[in-house]
């Protein structure tokens, strides 16, 4: 269809231009960065109650702005493409009264004062002040609405027919003809730029609007964007683009438009970091949506399958499960009505705990008993090295996996590790059929008493403890630490257990040592300095003994209590035995005293029948100063720790003092 548009485009029309200062544009383009006038603007903000509606406001903007966008689109790049027709127009709320009177008012500053007066920030001022009484989104809405008004009536006019001379008239006196001319492509590519300038303002404000809009129902998350900078900034690009498109309709000089380019790198910077901010927050939001509904089904699960199918990523992948002993894969449903282990760790999972959970699993009842282990891996590191590492491990398990680690829902991470308190240790929590928690973290019973300890309930644990006989000391040196052991148990030899933090107190120990051994002791030595397999043992031995409740001041939990302490308050242990019978455990500052004077105490051995055993008690006896006060320290057990203890000592109760450690891995 002609177009008057094309009748007019043949006329030669100069009219008085309107000609922009350059310093008017340079302290334009300033304005956007200037912080302390940013902070005048802003500090204008005065609202009033009965405020505009802020989506229908939004619907006609977006209309008007979706429909002239289009019409100059299609003039600049008649060849182009032409997308479906005519864009899409938003229902319009019926009965709603836009704020006309702003409108206007904000348009004529917009066209008119902001050329006459050639101050940018004068301008402003009066937009500003103009606005105080509307909200945020509404200031840029009503400042959009006025450019909209302006830009769409001049470019309706391009579409009308030639033969309504009314049109023809009016688009005359609008300046419509001075928009280009067939001869000169390079000019019309300028309304080219400001058109997409004027689609990136109004995605901007879009942002603005939906966040707005999205943040009500999320007050904690209303701070992510900062929304009088943004609207500050979508007013400036608005002026910036009334002024440009002022200049282009009312000057024929060859330089008209040549900032244009350098506002609209600008402003799609800004809409960039608006639209990140924005994005940035809806993830949050889904985040906080997604978390919410974990945790109500953490809370009270109906069925193991939804409490385990929430862990991953479904969406992404409807078969989840790798099954390792079959290499092949599988969807959550098959754990239905089972008993699921879950094991959860890191990339630090030990070959130790996956020798004894592989024990466990090949037993015939752990399986008769309709009992699965599914690992669900923790990974915080990315790259090629982390996947090497995840496919290893996972070769290596015969029960359920993630087929990838990517997969694992990373709120569900965050659940995990709030509410089962998942730190960086490995852990197992079993559930039931129904998806309950029979037990948050099974693995230290499972380090300690293996495949004794099932099905791993804290019920089982507290009747495991209540056996007769159990000696603290053979739990923690088993033969797969130190080799032979039980045989020198058995032969009731002397054993020497130590370990320190300082090379030299380990030396002042060996030294003596290796002379006691020379004089023809039966003494068999170890230092557990080093070993990791022994202090992740003696954590287990504390975590497993204190998940059942257990009383502080019971013998063994006192031995157990006293060692770890040692360690940790000393930096070294010492620990003599007859066999499993405990001589001496105690600080190796002390211990160290009696092995350093054995010159002076070895005669009085087999003397008066007292045996090696006995003399070094006596000494140790002599040598040791009860200390002023009395501690113990417990490992990072989340939700075990005793809040009052009485002290062993005295009748005093003990203070709880919260200590934060790290050792960089080593004990």
């Amino acid at each position: 269809m002609a177009t008057i548009l094309a009748h007019l485009l043949g006329m030669d029309h100069k009219r008085k231009p309107h000609q922009i200062d350059q310093s008017m544009l340079t302290n334009l383009l300033a304005s956007f960065d200037d912080e302390k006038f940013m902070k005048e603007m802003v500090n204008t903000h005065a609202p009033e109650e009965g405020d505009v509606d802020v989506q229908s406001l939004f619907h006609l903007v977006d209309n008007t702005l979706h429909g002239t966008t289009a019409i100059v689109d299609s003039t600049v790049n008649p060849k182009g493409p032409q997308g479906s027709g005519s864009p899409e127009f938003k229902p319009l709320k019926e009965g709603f009264n836009p704020p006309l009177a702003a409108i206007n008012e904000v348009g004529c500053q917009l066209t008119c004062k902001a050329l006459d007066t050639k101050n940018v920030r004068q301008t402003l001022v009066s937009l500003f002040h103009e606005l105080s009484s509307y909200s945020w989104v509404n200031k840029a809405l009503i400042t959009l609405s006025s450019l909209a008004v302006f830009y769409g009536d001049f470019w309706r006019l391009a579409r009308v027919e030639p033969s309504d001379k009314l049109a023809e008239s009016m688009a005359i006196l609008k300046g419509l003809p001075a928009i280009t001319k067939p001869s000169d492509p390079q000019k019309i590519q300028v309304f080219g730029v400001l058109n997409e300038m004027i689609k990136t303002t109004l995605k901007m404000t879009q942002c603005i609007v939906d966040f707005e809009h999205d943040s009500k129902d999320v007050p904690e998350l209303s701070t992510m964007i900062d929304v009088p900078s943004s609207v500050y900034q979508i007013i400036i690009s608005i002026l910036a683009c009334s002024i440009q498109f002022t200049s282009l309709i009312s000057t024929v000089d060859d330089n008209k438009g040549k900032d244009l380019p350098i506002f609209a790198r600008k402003v799609k910077m800004i809409h960039h970091t608006v639209k990140r901010h924005y994005e940035h927050f809806l993830q949050k939001k889904e985040e906080i949506k997604e978390y919410q509904r974990l945790q109500r089904l953490f809370n009270a699960p109906t069925d193991n399958v939804e409490l385990i199918k929430a862990l991953f990523y479904i969406k992404d992948d409807p078969q989840p499960l790798f099954i390792g002993s079959k290499k092949t894969r599988d969807k959550v449903e098959s754990l239905r009505r089972k008993n699921v282990l879950l094991l959860i760790s890191d990339l630090k999972l030990t070959s130790h705990d996956l020798s004894i959970l592989i024990k466990i699993y090949n037993e015939h009842k752990f399986h008769e008993e309709r009992y699965e282990i599914v690992w669900v891996p923790i990974i915080e590191q990315e790259g090629e090295d982390a996947i090497k590492q995840f496919q290893n491990l996972q070769l290596q398990m015969p029960w359920y996996s993630v087929h990838s680690h990517t997969l694992i829902n990373r709120v569900a991470i965050r659940i995990i590790k709030e509410k089962w308190h998942f730190r960086q240790d490995t852990m197992v929590t079993v559930l039931d059929p129904q998806g309950k928690v029979s037990n948050q973290n099974a693995m230290s019973m499972i380090r300690v008493w293996g495949w004794d300890a099932f099905p791993f309930t804290g019920a089982v644990a507290a009747d495991i403890w209540k056996r007769p006989g159990i000696s603290w000391f053979e739990l923690l040196v088993t033969d797969f630490i130190f080799p032979k052991i039980q045989e020198a148990i058995k032969a009731e030899k002397y054993i020497f257990l130590y370990g320190a933090e300082e090379p030299k107190a380990i030396q002042e120990i060996e030294e003596p040592l290796k002379k006691m051994i020379d004089d023809g002791f039966s003494i068999v030595a170890f230092n557990v300095t080093k070993s990791q397999l022994f202090w992740t043992r003696l954590e287990s031995c504390m975590l497993s003994k204190l998940q059942t409740r257990a009383d502080l001041h019971e013998p063994l939990m006192q031995d157990i209590l006293r060692l770890y302490t040692n360690f940790k308050k000393d930096g070294g242990f010492a620990v003599l035995t007859k066999g499993s019978r405990v001589v001496i455990n105690d600080s190796h500052v002390h211990v160290m005293k009696v092995v350093v004077q054995y010159e002076t105490w070895k005669k009085h051995v087999n003397v008066n029948g007292k045996t090696f055993d006995m003399v070094f008690r006596e000494q140790f006896d002599r040598v040791y100063v009860l200390p002023r006060c009395h501690h113990f320290y417990i490992p990072n057990m989340v939700g075990y720790i005793p809040e009052d203890v009485k002290c062993p000592v005295c009748p005093r109760m003990m203070n709880n003092i919260v200590k934060f450690e790290c050792c960089h891995g080593a004990h």
